[in-house]
């Protein structure tokens, strides 16, 4: 009776360990304060996203991730199996770094909400045929 209780307690205590290491998901503006150490690939089949967010959340157990977020999931080839990509975090993950404006031809482009707070000094229109969106941006900034 004394070793049926014994192990019944370390049963129950090994899951609460287990249970208490469990890596945990974040939301989408914890995931973009942070910098990720690591982006993983899971497939396989899942009924629902439940049970791939399980199977990443194992994935980053293994490997020592104290959180993770799942940033794409798809339907990997048309035959039902599931490709999910997340990234992983460690429990004293750097913070992440803020956004730069770049700098073209010595001109420093601005976000929206940046830009509407100024008044403009300028506008410039330009006309042709432009093979990519750096070609639009040089011609602009000259």
């Amino acid at each position: 009776m004394k070793l049926k209780n014994t192990l019944l307690a370390s049963a129950l205590l090994t899951t609460a360990t287990l249970s208490a290491h469990a890596a945990t998901e974040l939301t989408p503006e914890q995931a973009a304060a942070l910098k990720p150490y690591d982006r993983v690939v899971v497939t396989g089949r899942f009924n629902a996203i439940g049970d791939a967010v399980q199977a990443v959340s194992r994935k980053a157990d293994k490997d020592g991730a104290a959180s993770f977020y799942v940033v794409d999931t798809s339907d990997y080839g048309n035959g039902g199996n599931w490709r999910v990509t997340a990234d992983l975090y460690k429990d004293n993950a750097p913070q992440a770094d803020a956004p730069k404006n770049r700098i073209i031809n010595g001109v420093v482009e601005l976000p929206k909400d940046q830009a509407v707070t100024l008044m403009p000094y300028d506008t410039v229109t330009v006309q042709g045929f432009y093979r990519s969106q750096p070609e639009v941006n040089d011609a602009i900034t000259k």
